[in-house]
């Protein structure tokens, strides 16, 4: 399993500083696959939308409950189509507010088309 967390940042950054525009928002294709993920920050006043033509698996790897996705202010992060997160915690409840933190300037939109999913890993000593 590949880890797309270093060419996703990677996209985020290159695609925010190439626009200029703080309203465009920056769509990034992930091609099909399963790939392993780790945080992944949305700089401040930063659009990004997430989305695949095909099933792509992103798995979290990092510490439990700790955040997959962390925006800074003023900053949009939008998730569509055909993506799954398998995120590492037991807490069903609290799932959203574990795996995207962000001020409350940000907002975080989830097509009903995502699917994210519990697992429980315990991470080595």
């Amino acid at each position: 399993m590949e880890d797309i967390t270093a060419s996703l940042q990677l996209s985020i950054n290159d695609a925010k500083t190439k626009l200029g525009d703080p309203t465009q928002v920056v769509s990034i294709l992930i091609p099909k696959g399963d790939y392993s993920i780790e945080t992944v920050t949305i700089p401040s006043n930063g659009r990004v939308q997430l989305h695949s033509k095909d099933r792509v698996r992103l798995v979290y790897g990092g510490k439990r409950n700790r955040p997959v996705f962390v925006l800074g202010a003023n900053a949009l992060l939008i998730l569509l189509e055909k993506i799954e997160v398998y995120y590492n915690t037991n807490n069903i409840r609290e799932v959203a507010s574990l795996m995207v933190k962000c001020p409350k300037t940000s907002q975080v939109k989830i097509s009903k088309d995502v699917k994210i999913s519990l697992f429980s890993l315990k991470q080595p000593e």
